[in-house]
């Protein structure tokens, strides 16, 4: 029997490996999938609202309106002109599937909080003229209301 090998042996070491991969793949998971609407590359004073009416649906198209009236789409970073906005409205209709074709697809509207009603109200009307039917008004929640 030999003693002195036994005594020289180190304790067996917890199986804490499994369980910090574990913990760091999960980690990596929620940091990507948290990621649930891409923010917009425009700089946009977002007007803050009392109660938020539903979830923001990252699938529509997301119409940027700056103080100065300036059209963004997206992520984009060129402004657009009247123009470029119509094909880019007529564009996204072509390339829905057939059967919501048939209704009206919501547009989210960001418009700077420094926007007047009078100029909300001239963008939302040239929105209308481009055949737009629903605009949906992107805000965020004000936490101090209760």
């Amino acid at each position: 029997m030999n003693l002195g090998s036994i005594a020289n042996r180190r304790p067996p070491l917890e199986p804490v490996l499994p369980l910090i991969n574990v913990v760091f793949l999960l980690l990596i998971f929620f940091m990507l999938a948290g990621q649930l609407a891409k923010k917009p590359s425009v700089e946009v004073a977002t007007p803050v609202s009392a109660v938020a009416n539903g979830k923001e649906q990252p699938d529509r198209l997301l119409l940027m309106l700056k103080a100065d009236g300036q059209w963004f789409a997206g992520d984009g970073k060129q402004p657009l002109t009247d123009t470029e906005l119509a094909s880019l409205l007529a564009a996204r209709a072509e390339n829905r599937p057939a059967p919501a074709q048939q209704e009206p697809e919501p547009i989210r509207l960001l418009a700077d909080a420094q926007v007047s009603m009078q100029q909300l109200r001239a963008h939302l009307q040239t929105l209308r003229a481009l055949g737009v039917q629903q605009v949906r008004l992107v805000t965020r929640e004000d936490a101090n209301h209760e």
